[in-house]
C-alpha cells in the first residue's frame, strides 16, 4: 500500500474473554419478528419466542446479518434497511466458550500498531499511551502517521500493561487494500488469541474460529496508489466471508482517547 497519511483509531474493546464465531440461521415468528431481545450493542439478553431458541443463546453477540456487518448500528436497523422482505436470514455470532469467565477485564491496557509487508514482514510499529479499560464506554486510542511504501496491512496488538514480555491479549490484522482511499470505515474486527496466554490443560484448543475478544477500529487511508496484500495473513474483520473487516480526516492525534456513553437494549 502507497499512502501518505493513515488514520487509525480504537473506538471500543468489548467481550474480552475466549468466545468462538458462529454462522446461524434465524427465521421469523408468527408475529412477523426474529424475537431477539438485544443491548443497543447487539448482544443477545433474551428470546421473546421459541422460533431460534435452537440456535441462539442469551449473551451471544450478532455480528453481521448474510456478512453485512453491524458495525455501530442496531440490527433492527440493518434488516429494516436490507432484508425487511426476508423470513430467513443468516446471521454471524461470536458465543463465549463453555466454562469462560465473561467477568470484564480490569486495569490499563495499550495497544501497538504495526504496520506490515505484502509478506507479514514488520516495517514499523507504534505503541500507545496506557488507558483504562471500560467496557461500558468508548475509549482508546489513535494513530495519525505518515505510511511508506510497501505497507499492505496494519496489525493491532491488545496488551495489559507496560510489560512487554506479559503475552498479549489478541491481534488483528486489517488490510489495508480492500479499504476506499479517502473514506473513514469503521467494524468490529475479531482479537485472534495468543497461544501462550490462553493455553492450559484446562482450555479447549485454539480453533480458526476462537477469538481473545472484539475490537471496532475506524481506519482510513489518504491517497492511497498502488498496493500490495499481505499473502498469508488472515484478515479479522468479523463477517462469514472469513469467520474468524468514514468524513474528513481527524486533526494529528496519537495516543489519544474519545468516551460515550453505551445504552440500554432494543428488540428485533
Amino acid at each position: 500500500m502507497d499512502t501518505d497519511v493513515l488514520f487509525l483509531k480504537i473506538e471500543r474493546l468489548r467481550r474480552l474473554y475466549r468466545s468462538e464465531i458462529l454462522t446461524v440461521p434465524v427465521e421469523r415468528g408468527d408475529n412477523g419478528t426474529f424475537g431477539l431481545g438485544l443491548s443497543d450493542d447487539n448482544e443477545v439478553l433474551r428470546l421473546h419466542h421459541d422460533a431460534n431458541a435452537q440456535v441462539i443463546e442469551p449473551g451471544d453477540q450478532v455480528i453481521s446479518v448474510e456478512g453485512v456487518p453491524l458495525g455501530r448500528g442496531p440490527l433492527s436497523r440493518l434488516l429494516a434497511e436490507r432484508f425487511a422482505e426476508r423470513q430467513a436470514v443468516t446471521l454471524t455470532l461470536s458465543r463465549a466458550e463453555p466454562s469462560t469467565s465473561t467477568a470484564p477485564l480490569t486495569g490499563d491496557v495499550f495497544a501497538t500498531l504495526k504496520l506490515l509487508r505484502a509478506d507479514g514482514s514488520l516495517l514499523q510499529e507504534y505503541p500507545s499511551d496506557l488507558w483504562r479499560f471500560r467496557p461500558d464506554a468508548a475509549w482508546g486510542a489513535c494513530w495519525t502517521l505518515r505510511v511508506p511504501r510497501g505497507v499492505a496491512c496494519a496489525s493491532l496488538q491488545l496488551q495489559r500493561s507496560l510489560l512487554f514480555t506479559d503475552p498479549p491479549v489478541g491481534s488483528a490484522v486489517l488490510q489495508l487494500d480492500s479499504l476506499p482511499a479517502e473514506e473513514l470505515h469503521t467494524a468490529w474486527h475479531g482479537l485472534r488469541p495468543d497461544a501462550s496466554r490462553w493455553s492450559s490443560s484446562r482450555s479447549r484448543p485454539l480453533g480458526s474460529s476462537s477469538l481473545a475478544g472484539e475490537v471496532l477500529i475506524s481506519v482510513q487511508p489518504r491517497y492511497r496508489r498502488d498496493t500490495g496484500r499481505c499473502g498469508e495473513i488472515q484478515t479479522d474483520a468479523l463477517h462469514p466471508a472469513s469467520c474468524p473487516s468514514l468524513s474528513g480526516l481527524p486533526d494529528p492525534l496519537r495516543g489519544g482517547a474519545g468516551e460515550g456513553s453505551v445504552p440500554p437494549q432494543r428488540h428485533d
